[in-house]
């Protein structure tokens, strides 16, 4: 993929273009588009150098960075899609159509690429040694979980109570910062109109509602937790006007039940949520009479969608592939959109308290959105294409027991390299409120969970690249995989599943909107490990740090099960794996 900016090294400009200097290659400056972007269907935009203080400019332009390269990689590998390639590794964000028609075929064919997510009956049959499917045994004990939730009563009246403000504040404070759905004007010019949860049925008061409810959950304290499920209950009570409704607000209020459901560790319930608001946005997108163009560069159609629009479509984007990385998911036809919307700007209109205000904003309350929205849309379309470093293997068609003859995947080491190197372009253009340090072990000191989590996500990235040779060394009991490049993989897979680790278990549960599936993630990868480790005779150079991680993953896992009881039987399992 490097050799495409050869051509193009020959006239340098002093200014480049935004995809030429991501790229670090010599820009010729032909306007309106340069030789590189004229060739390859590029967007060309040539940025003025930020000036001293414009910090704000230097995030949004790393960010805008980081997609535009997103896209270039994703047109150069989608040659190889059509190639022939097998199911992609889970918690990676092919659309749900795609994956479902990998699986089908890789069923009747008899062949199919073993995926890292607990969906996927090979999985559990490597590294558990179980016929039982995961996934469905974890629908299973959640839908028993969230009955008796429905069930049970509300407790007793709270004599202290949060205020609106202050829960309003806890929300945009923890919550917003995943996912930036909401005008922040908009909701605290309207929050004092909530008055001890008495409201006429509407969208809007049923959004405002859902926005104290998780605000109460982001307090974190039973005071909170009791308030969280009063606003909560008041909300479904007028469920009803915002499902017949086909809007923008409708919208934003089923993210919000999905977001609160996450938080209240009820997969299956958020699941539920997730699919109602994927259709809601499509009937949204379609039925507006004009929100549609046609990209100059490409032909391809682009829906106009406003800002907040936007910013939901992105939203359940982001939920909907976080869940469907680890649940059986119906196909929404969501992600059949992706390539023709807009990526958000996250440009806040600023908030100015006016007389007659009940109160003015604090300054963590007044923050722009945090940025790790934007990149952990682009990472996402990375992990997606760690499929790739996998080759074909072959098998009988009538086998149905795993043997280390029939189940052959040769790790396809280049690819993975390649991949890596646009990982680390990604990395690089990170703007700095939420740059880490990927040299050195995790240190816990941010403010916000997302600083932790975007970090988590670029390891576990590296993992799934990594995949196909740990599951090749599990297959063999590693006696093949004595090469130099299986021996760098075993020890990059391992550095990785440490950083992912200190830094996946250091997120504050209480402002994740997607716990249970970063759960899920850390339990797979844990168990991969694990029985990786004990097939081979390859060794770690510092088993110490790796004893503490797995250890660090069981107490992450423990601190949930009285949520969550599929993670109660997730952590009983890996015991058993480890006890082996």
């Amino acid at each position: 993929m490097r050799d495409m900016a050869a051509p193009y090294n020959k006239n340098r400009s002093k200014v480049a273009c935004s995809v030429c200097r991501a790229r670090k290659t010599r820009c010729d400056g032909a306007k309106p588009k340069c030789s590189f972007c004229l060739e390859n269907g590029c967007v060309c935009k040539y940025e003025t150098p930020p000036q001293a203080g414009g910090s704000s400019r230097t995030v949004e332009t790393n960010i805008e960075t980081i997609l535009t390269k997103i896209s270039v990689i994703e047109k150069c590998l989608s040659l190889s899609r059509g190639a022939g390639s097998q199911s992609s590794p889970a918690l990676t964000i092919g659309s749900p159509d795609e994956t479902s028609t990998r699986e089908k075929e890789g069923h009747r064919s008899g062949r199919g690429f073993a995926s890292l997510t607990i969906k996927d009956d090979q999985f559990a049959a490597i590294i558990f040694h179980t016929d039982i499917n995961l996934s469905r045994h974890a629908r299973s004990l959640e839908i028993h979980h969230a009955l008796e939730y429905e069930n049970s009563g509300r407790g007793s009246v709270a004599i202290f109570r949060h205020s609106p403000h202050e829960l309003g504040q806890l929300f945009f404070r923890h919550t917003y910062n995943w996912y930036p759905i909401l005008n922040k004007r908009d909701i605290f010019e309207k929050l004092p109109l909530i008055q001890n949860t008495v409201c006429p049925p509407s969208p809007d008061s049923f959004l405002l509602l859902m926005v104290l409810a998780i605000g109460s959950l982001n307090a974190n304290d039973s005071i909170g937790t009791f308030q969280a499920e009063e606003f909560h209950a008041q909300a479904l009570s007028m469920l009803g006007c915002v499902l017949e409704e086909v809007s923008l607000r409708s919208v934003q209020c089923v993210i919000l039940l999905t977001i609160f459901y996450g938080l209240k560790f009820m997969p299956m319930k958020a699941q539920e949520y997730i699919s109602m608001g994927s259709i809601k946005m499509q009937n949204l997108m379609e039925i507006q009479p004009v929100n549609k163009s046609v990209d100059d560069a490409s032909g391809d159609i682009i829906y106009d969608l406003e800002e907040y629009e936007t910013r939901a479509f992105w939203a359940l984007f982001i939920l909907e592939s976080e869940y469907a990385g680890t649940l059986h998911f119906a196909n929404t036809g969501l992600f059949s959109y992706a390539g023709n919307i807009k990526f958000p700007s996250l440009r806040e209109e600023p908030y100015h308290w006016t007389p007659g205000s009940p109160e003015s904003l604090d300054s963590s309350a007044i923050d722009e959105p945090d940025p790790h929205f934007l990149a952990e849309i682009g990472v996402r379309k990375i992990i997606d294409r760690t499929c790739y470093t996998f080759n074909s293997y072959s098998e009988s068609s009538n086998s149905t027991t795993i043997t280390t003859t029939n189940r052959r995947t040769p790790f396809a080491a280049i690819v993975a390299k390649e991949l890596q190197s646009q990982l680390d372009e990604w990395y690089l253009c990170l703007p700095d409120s939420i740059k880490f340090d990927k040299s050195t072990w995790y240190n816990n000191n941010t403010r916000h969970s997302t600083r932790a989590l975007i970090r988590a996500q670029y390891f576990a990235t590296v993992i799934l690249m990594y995949w196909p040779c740990m599951m090749e060394i599990i297959m063999t009991g590693g006696e093949e995989c004595q090469s130099q490049e299986h021996r760098d993989a075993f020890k990059t897979s391992i550095d990785s599943y440490i950083q992912l680790v200190l830094c996946g278990t250091s997120v504050r549960l209480s402002e994740l909107p997607t716990v249970w599936p970063h759960a899920v993630s850390i339990f797979a990868m844990t168990a991969t490990i694990i029985r990786m480790t004990q097939r081979t005779s390859l060794r770690y150079d510092k088993p110490d740090e790796l004893e503490s991680s797995i250890q660090r993953s069981f107490a992450f896992l423990e601190a949930m099960i009285h949520c969550s009881p599929s993670i109660r039987y997730f952590t009983v399992i890996l015991h058993d794996l480890q006890s082996q």
